[in-house]
């Protein structure tokens, strides 16, 4: 390399770090509001001429995938085919801030995993150019109870229950089969419709069998979910065996307490190993409970309306938490006071989207919006 092309590379490469130092800065100003848009866990391994500029390749390369992990996590499916290919140059005015862990350098090498966060506007705006559907709504938790069918016996807190054991490594300790990089990348992200698997201590035990699991008894059910602080339960039951061939199959079915809706079975087979069929088939059923609540909470821009509504409140302190809940929802654009007394709250809510999907939103939040024949109350769910 001649002197002259040393001198621009370095000129380059100064300049890249001294524009993500300067995105960096702004990380905490945006950390409080835009969670659904941080990505993480996007591990980059580069290779350069020097360390310093393989740190700025995988830094590159690590933004462009957090941003499409991103998009694909926000846009269906059925849509990630005519997701927008961005060039670098584009990629890094849309990063809010980044953090860095794990951290390894080696001659001419970088290792770390990165964590990007993004700047909510700009995406809605590329999204909405791209007539690109979205959902920005997140869930409260789903309660999983996995039950394994060992033989004629059903096992949900017994050992061995593979199947539970399997949801835990995938759930509570991030461990995932070996997968394609885009896949890991997306596999890493905090889900929209988030599951917990309970902890099978005796509190648990008492609480509920796997008979009573699979038979959805409203009751063990109910006192579970208190627990856990979960808004409804999937009770995934999965048998192991052998095929024709001497192939093993993971036959799956799956229900959900409070809903009427018929019982879903799958099949996953093609693996030999039964701890890594499990893991992918939890990544299959994970995915496509994140699929089903997209749907139901895109955004439609298309449709703003503007709701008036009464609150009960007890105090300034209660109403200033109950705004706050409603601002922070991504389908709410706009909130206005009419009138506001010691108990009680008048106000407009603007929002886009239908009437459904803000009262689940608003659920979300423990609030419930209730149509009393035309006049509309907004007010803490009751416990």
């Amino acid at each position: 390399m001649t002197d002259t092309k040393r001198f621009l590379s370095n000129i380059m490469h100064q300049a890249v770090c001294v524009l993500f130092i300067a995105v960096l800065s702004t990380f905490p100003v945006y950390a409080a509001e835009n969670e659904q848009y941080t990505v993480r866990g996007i591990a980059v391994d580069a290779t350069a001429a020097s360390t310093p500029l393989a740190q700025t390749k995988a830094i590159t390369i690590g933004q462009r995938r957090a941003l499409n992990a991103l998009l694909r996590k926000l846009i269906p499916a059925s849509y990630h085919m005519d997701i927008p290919i961005l060039q670098d140059e584009d990629i890094t005015p849309l990063v809010a801030g980044f953090q860095v862990a794990g951290e390894r350098t080696a001659p001419q090498r970088y290792l770390a995993d990165l964590t990007f966060e993004f700047k909510r506007q700009e995406i809605r705006d590329i999204l909405r150019s791209a007539n690109l559907p979205f959902s920005e709504a997140v869930a409260k938790p789903l309660l999983v109870l996995p039950i394994f069918n060992n033989g004629e016996r059903k096992v949900l807190w017994e050992e061995p229950n593979p199947w539970r054991t399997a949801w835990v490594d995938v759930i509570d300790y991030g461990i995932r089969p070996e997968i394609a990089e885009v896949n890991l990348d997306d596999a890493a992200q905090a889900l929209s419709q988030p599951v917990t698997v309970p902890a099978g201590d005796f509190a648990d035990i008492q609480a509920i069998d796997a008979r009573q699991a699979a038979s959805l008894d409203e009751d063990a059910i109910g006192i579970i979910e208190s627990t856990y602080d979960t808004v409804g339960t999937l009770v995934i039951s999965a048998t192991l065996r052998e095929d024709q061939d001497g192939g093993l199959v993971l036959d799956i079915s799956r229900q959900r307490s409070g809903q009427f809706s018929a019982t879903v079975i799958d099949s996953y087979k093609g693996i030999d190993d039964p701890d890594f069929l499990m893991q992918s088939a939890i990544l299959d059923i994970l995915q496509k409970q994140q699929e089903d609540w997209k749907q139901q909470n895109i955004i439609d821009f298309s449709v703003e309306n503007t709701l008036a509504v009464t609150t009960t409140i007890t105090g300034l302190e209660d109403w200033l938490r109950i705004q706050e809940k409603v601002k922070n929802l991504s389908s709410v654009s706009g909130i206005r006071t009419v009138d506001l007394s010691i108990a009680k709250a008048f106000w407009h809510i603007t929002f886009l989207g239908s009437m459904d999907q803000l009262k689940v939103s608003l659920a979300q939040q423990d609030l419930q919006l209730v149509d009393n024949s035309g006049y509309w109350t907004l007010d803490s769910a009751q416990n």
